[in-house]
C-alpha cells in the first residue's frame, strides 16, 4: 500500500479542502447545467447523499461559482461511487499507513519533519478536525487502492510507442505569409445608417457605468512617521540596546561560479570541479583582475556582469558551504574551490566592516518614527471615526482636528477611482451605499492600504447613462471599417489559397523556414498546426491557411518534413510512462462508468430550456 502512496506523492501533496486527489477524469456533466434551489441534497449515489454542506466542506468553504458547481459535484459523485465499490469489496488502509502518509505531507512538517502542532493549525484554519480529515483522507487512499490496479495494469506495445515517437517527433518547415487587414482599411466604406444600425443593436456596449466625484481625507502612517521627533536620547538608548544586532560584522565580497548543471553525473561533477581548479590557479596569479576574470568566467547571472560583486551581506545570508568560507577569509584573500549546491565558486573577500552608531542612526531614526506612527496611526484613526460620524455632514471638522487636506477627486466608479488612495473597490462599496450617496453623509473611514485610512463624500453624481450616437459614433464607424477589412482580407487570403493549391503561383511575401513540431509550438494555435500536418509528405510544397484574429488571414506553405530524431532511453520510457498514464486514465474512466450502471445516480439538476 505504501508504494501506492509513494508512486502519486505528487498527489498526496494536498491543498487542503478538497481532500480529493483528483482521481478521476473530468468526464461529462450528465448534461445538466445548473442546480434546483431549495432541495436538501444536490446528489444521491446509492443510498448516500451529496449535500450543500458536502460541497462546502470539499472546497474549504470557499464560493463555488454556479457555474462550477456541477465539476465540483461530479467529483464528489466519482468518489462516492469508488467508495461504495471499495465498501462491497471490503478494502481498507491501516492506521500505521494512514500516519505514514500524513507525515509526509509538506503542509503539516516544519524543517522537513511532520509537526503535530503545524498539523493542527492547518486543519484549524481549513476548518476541520482531525478526526474528518483523516476519516476523508483514509477514503481517498482505498480509492486509489481500488483504481491503482487499474491504472497500473494498462500497457503500451512496442509498436504503438514507435508510432507514437515518430509523430509526435516529426518536424516540419514552414514558411508564413500574412494578407493583413490593414491592407484593406482605406478601400472600405461605412455608411451612417450602419453606424446608427450597430449603435441601436448593441446598445449595451456605450453605457456610461454610475460616477461620483469626491472629497476625502486620507490619514496616512507614512506621512505621520515623517512629523514624528526623535530625540538623541532615544536614539542612543535604542542603539544600546540592540547594539548586538546592529553592530553584526557584514562582509563584501565578488565570487566567480561555475555552475553545476541540474542532474549532472559524478563524471560531469568532476570535469566541472576540474575546471574551477584551472581558473584558482589563473586567478591567484592575478588576484587584481579577479573582477575581468569573474565577468570573463562566472555563470552567475545576478553578478557576473559586476565582475561577481554580491555586495555587503551577514553571517547566514548565503548558503552554508559559502557561507562558512567567505567569513573564514581575511580583507583581500581568495578562497580555494568552494563547493555547493550551485556548482562551483572561487570567491575573494573585498571588505569587512562592523556598524557604528552614526553608521546606524538613520536606520534608527526612521524606525523610531515609524513606531511612534503606529500609535499615532491608531490614536487618530479612532478620533477619524468618531469625528466624521458626529459631524457627519462635513470633513472640515475632521481635517481641522486632525491636521489632514481635504482632496478632490476625478469620477469615480464602483470599482475605486484613478487616484492612488481611491483605486480600491472599497472605495466604490462605502461611496455608493444609500447613506453617502443618498443621504451626503461622510463615509465612514476606509482603510485602502496597511496603514492608510480613507474618509469620503459625494460632491456630484453622475446617474449610469447611454452615451449619445454623436459621442459613439467615430468608435463605432472605427470598428466596422476594421470588421470589413477583416473580412476582405480572409477572403483575399482563402482565394490566394485555392489558388496555390490548384497548383498556381501567387505573389506573396514569405517569412524564413521555420520549424514546427505536433507539440510545444505555443506561438501557433492547435488547429494550425494540426492542418499544418495534415499536408501530404510526399507532395511538397504543401499550402494550409486559416484567419487570425482580427488581423487577416495566414498562408502557411509547408516546404519540407524531417522524421523524428530517435529518442534517448531516459525520453523513451518517460513517453512510456506516459502513454500507459493515459491509457490507464481511460480505463479508470471506463470502470467508474460501469459503476454507473451498477450503482444508481440521482442528480438534482435543471436541464437548459435549449438543450
Amino acid at each position: 500500500m505504501f508504494d501506492l502512496v509513494q508512486k502519486n506523492k505528487t498527489a498526496v501533496q494536498i491543498v487542503l479542502g478538497m481532500v480529493s486527489f483528483g482521481l478521476v477524469v473530468g468526464f461529462g456533466l450528465s448534461g445538466y447545467s445548473a442546480f434546483q434551489q431549495g432541495e436538501n441534497f444536490l446528489a444521491k449515489v446509492g443510498g448516500v447523499t451529496i449535500t450543500e454542506r458536502d460541497l462546502a466542506e470539499a472546497v474549504s468553504n470557499q464560493t463555488v461559482p454556479d457555474e462550477m458547481k456541477p465539476a465540483v459535484v461530479e467529483q464528489l459523485v466519482q468518489q462516492k461511487l469508488l467508495a461504495e465499490e471499495a465498501h462491497a469489496l471490503r478494502l481498507s488502509i491501516a492506521d500505521a499507513t494512514l500516519r505514514t502518509v500524513i507525515s509526509t505531507i509538506p503542509a503539516f512538517q516544519v524543517d522537513g519533519k511532520f509537526d503535530s502542532k503545524r498539523y493542527m493549525e492547518v486543519l484549524d484554519q481549513q476548518r476541520m478536525t482531525p478526526e474528518s480529515f483523516e476519516q476523508k483522507l483514509k477514503q481517498d487512499l482505498i480509492s486509489r487502492q481500488l483504481v491503482g490496479g487499474i491504472s497500473t495494469g494498462s500497457f503500451t506495445s512496442a509498436a504503438m510507442q514507435d508510432r507514437m515517437e515518430k509523430l509526435l517527433g516529426e518536424r516540419r518547415e514552414v514558411q508564413v505569409s500574412l494578407i493583413p487587414a490593414t491592407d484593406f482599411v482605406k478601400q472600405v466604406a461605412v455608411s451612417a445608417d450602419e453606424i446608427k444600425q450597430y449603435y441601436t443593436m448593441h446598445s449595451a456596449e456605450f453605457k456610461m457605468p454610475e460616477l461620483v466625484k469626491l472629497e476625502y481625507l486620507t490619514l496616512s502612517q507614512t506621512a505621520l512617521a515623517a512629523k514624528q521627533d526623535v530625540s538623541e536620547a532615544e536614539i542612543q538608548k535604542y542603539f544600546d540596546e540592540h547594539k548586538q544586532d546592529i553592530t553584526k560584522e557584514e562582509r563584501k565580497a565578488r565570487h566567480i561560479l561555475l555552475a553545476l548543471p541540474k542532474g549532472a553525473t559524478p563524471a560531469q561533477k568532476a570535469e566541472l570541479k576540474k575546471q574551477a581548479e584551472a581558473l584558482l590557479v589563473e586567478v591567484k596569479k592575478n588576484g587584481a583582475n579577479f573582477a575581468e576574470i569573474a565577468k570573463r568566467n562566472s555563470q552567475d547571472p545576478g553578478s557576473a556582469a559586476q565582475g561577481g560583486d554580491l555586495g555587503w551581506f551577514s553571517h547566514g545570508m548565503m548558503v552554508k558551504a559559502f557561507d562558512d568560507a567567505v567569513f573564514a577569509l581575511n580583507k583581500g584573500q581568495i578562497s580555494n574551490v568552494v563547493e555547493s549546491e550551485f556548482g562551483f565558486h572561487i570567491i575573494k573577500l573585498d571588505d569587512v566592516r562592523t556598524k557604528t552608531l552614526n553608521d546606524a542612526k538613520p536606520e534608527i531614526i526612521q524606525h523610531l518614527k515609524e513606531q511612534k506612527a503606529q500609535t499615532a496611526f491608531q490614536s487618530q484613526s479612532e478620533k477619524l471615526n468618531e469625528i466624521v460620524y458626529q459631524q457627519a455632514d462635513s470633513l472640515k471638522p475632521a481635517a481641522d482636528a486632525l491636521h489632514l487636506e481635504i482632496h478632490t477627486s476625478d469620477w469615480v466608479g464602483r470599482q475605486g477611482g484613478k487616484e492612488t488612495d481611491l483605486a480600491n473597490p472599497k472605495i466604490g462599496e462605502a461611496v455608493f451605499s444609500d447613506d453617502v450617496l443618498n443621504k451626503k453623509h461622510n463615509s465612514e473611514p476606509v482603510e485602502v492600504a496597511p496603514g492608510v485610512m480613507v474618509v469620503a463624500r459625494v460632491i456630484e453624481h453622475k446617474p449610469e447613462q447611454v452615451s449619445p450616437l454623436t459621442e459613439a459614433s467615430d468608435k463605432i464607424a472605427a470598428q466596422l471599417r476594421s470588421e470589413k477589412a477583416f473580412k476582405q482580407a480572409v477572403e483575399q487570403g482563402a482565394n490566394h489559397l485555392k489558388t496555390l493549391q490548384a497548383g498556381q503561383n501567387v505573389d506573396l511575401k514569405w517569412t524564413q523556414p521555420q520549424e514546427v513540431m505536433r507539440v510545444g509550438n505555443q506561438q501557433m494555435a492547435e488547429e494550425q498546426v494540426k492542418a499544418i500536418f495534415r499536408v501530404p509528405a510526399e507532395k511538397l510544397p504543401g499550402y494550409v491557411g486559416g484567419e487570425l484574429k482580427g488581423q487577416g488571414y495566414l498562408v502557411y506553405k509547408v516546404v519540407k518534413v524531417a522524421p523524428a530524431i530517435e529518442l534517448a532511453a531516459d525520453a523513451r520510457q518517460q513517453m512510456k510512462d506516459t502513454l500507459a498514464q493515459m491509457y490507464g486514465q481511460v480505463a479508470i474512466t471506463g470502470f467508474v462508468e460501469a459503476l454507473r450502471k451498477q450503482i444508481k445516480v440521482e442528480y438534482k439538476a435543471v436541464t437548459p430550456k435549449n438543450e
